[in-house]
């Protein structure tokens, strides 16, 4: 069975947001909502590019910035680990915006096919038959056939859940709460390794950039964030970088919004840009495609780890379908296919609580003034 297709934007939600990343975005694991990033962020080397011999040992434990990104893959600080997820304070009520429905609230939707699409990301064909294992266990627990769409926005995703035209999604970090509070989504599970949960956020420049050596440094700058729903891209540094660093995204530094990390990265790469903020597992997945070069690309800072794309199902559905959909991702091993390889070998899921673990998520966009209600913001 062919189940790729590509769902079009619908409606008012189809708006500036471009492609996303499928481990994106968003506020700080442990630290407060504003964020409470590892490192100083005011290193003093000036790089040599190849290396960076000219600065400090990294140590996983303390770091000290600027290193490049090649140092942050080859130390395994792309991602955060499973004990910081299971650390988080839990919350009883999210912090911001609307609980998760309650299934009861709204008319049961039983479709003849479920429609499943992962979080937007540049080129969505090379995801395609890469989640066929996903997909099949879907069909397995549920016994509904299951067709992948292909996104083109936060926003087109959404609303497509949000009109009952997507059933099962993966949301980025950032988009998680509109899709609560506008589609009734339901998020359960992320997607995790046997140690290794979450991404980070880094603040990148090019090495070429030698008096660029923390966040302080981006003032008077020229930058990129990415799109204006992601949290890493967009939102946590509006939050996070006036409070840490007396740095105002906009003010202290100009920025243009380029669309997803892929770009962003690019841009800092090509010196199209010269400071921004980045998911540090989408950029990774750039660097080993061989689109860029680890070296040359310098990181001034990282952030405390945060909670990757968030899986989902509609309020609405049959709760055996619920339920089944839960299996088919939390009781299913997947280390060893291309699926988990794609992601880090994260081979599997495990569940979480909303108002927990987005709390961080949550505060920032309080920060942000975002109306998650609003379809225009996403």
């Amino acid at each position: 069975m062919c189940r790729r297709k590509v769902l079009l934007g619908t409606g008012a939600a189809m708006t500036a947001g471009l492609a996303g990343c499928a481990e994106e975005e968003d506020a700080g694991g442990n630290g407060t909502g504003n964020g409470n990033g590892n490192g100083n962020g005011n290193g003093n080397g000036n790089g040599n590019g190849e290396a960076g011999a000219d600065f400090e040992a990294f140590d996983p434990d303390d770091p000290v910035f600027p290193q490049t990104m090649q140092t942050l893959m080859d130390e395994g600080f792309v991602t955060g680990r499973i004990e910081d997820i299971e650390a988080f304070e839990e919350q009883d009520e999210p912090h911001y915006g609307g609980s998760v429905t309650d299934p009861g609230d709204i008319e049961e939707n039983d479709p003849d096919t479920l429609q499943f699409a992962l979080t937007p990301t540049e080129d969505p064909a090379l995801y395609a038959d890469m989640l066929d294992p996903l997909l099949d266990n879907i069909e397995e627990e549920t016994g509904y056939p299951v067709e992948n769409n292909m996104v083109d926005s936060y926003a087109a995703q959404v609303e497509a859940m949000r009109g009952d035209q997507l059933h099962i999604a993966g949301f980025s970090t950032g988009a998680v709460p509109f899709a609560v509070n506008l589609a009734d989504a339901v998020p359960f599970g992320i997607q995790v390794a046997e140690e290794d949960a979450g991404y980070r956020l880094w603040a990148i420049t090019h090495m070429d950039n030698e008096d660029i050596n923390s966040v302080e440094d981006f003032a008077g700058r020229t930058g990129a964030h990415g799109d204006p729903a992601s949290n890493s891209g967009h939102l946590m540094p509006n939050a996070l970088f006036p409070e840490q660093f007396g740095v105002v995204p906009g003010e202290d530094y100009e920025f243009e919004h380029v669309g997803s990390h892929e770009n962003v990265i690019l841009s800092i790469y090509h010196q199209d840009s010269e400071v921004a903020p980045v998911c540090s597992t989408c950029v990774t997945r750039v660097a080993e495609r061989g689109d860029v070069d680890p070296t040359e690309i310098k990181a001034v800072w990282a952030s405390d780890p945060i909670p990757t794309t968030a899986f989902t199902y509609k309020a609405n559905l049959p709760v055996d379908v619920q339920e089944g959909i839960e299996r088919a991702f939390l009781e299913h091993d997947y280390y060893g296919t291309e699926f988990a390889e794609e992601f880090e070998g994260r081979g599997e899921f495990v569940e979480i609580d909303y108002a927990t673990h987005w709390h961080n998520i949550l505060v920032t966009h309080e920060d942000n003034d975002v109306d998650l209600t609003d379809p225009a913001e996403i």
